[in-house]
């Protein structure tokens, strides 16, 4: 089965949009990850949906679980407000990493091979038209693994 039959459909964030419509998007899609692209619509990054979730926790609990497990909800506005505020460009490393991105035709065993030589549990499924990308969606372990079921 080709990556595109694969591929878990997203729709594509710029870079500004706050770590909030990220979210939104990620449970609305129920994705993996969250793809941001360029004006151009070309791939940067992948976004898995932990990352986001990590980047709006205030970092005073992050350092001490333990003020996490007594803030209990009360620490629910904070969180909202640093999601409203961060935008995906701020998860963006300063020197981009390769990304894990295969065509549409790709098989299941390369985008397994992909995730194992780069670490990563999400393949991007792009297709290239001359200058223009279309980003098809992401491909995770786990849908390659019911894949193999």
């Amino acid at each position: 089965m080709p990556a595109r039959d694969l591929a878990w459909p997203c729709t594509p964030l710029r870079p500004e949009a706050t770590l909030r419509e990220a979210a939104a998007l990620l449970f609305r899609e129920r994705a993996p990850a969250v793809v941001v692209v360029s004006e151009d619509g070309h791939p940067l990054a992948v976004v898995p949906a932990a990352r986001v979730l990590a980047a709006v926790l205030p970092e005073a609990v992050v350092e001490d679980p333990l003020l996490a497990a007594a803030a209990g909800e009360s620490l629910d506005d904070a969180v909202r407000a640093r999601a409203a505020s961060l935008r995906l460009a701020d998860l963006l490393p300063q020197r981009p990493h390769a990304l894990a991105v295969v065509s549409p035709e790709a098989s299941p065993v390369h985008m397994a091979a992909l995730m194992e030589r780069t670490g990563s549990s999400v393949v991007l499924v792009v297709e290239y038209d001359d200058d223009h990308a279309h980003v098809y969606g992401t491909v995770d372990a786990a849908g390659l693994l019911h894949h193999y079921l």
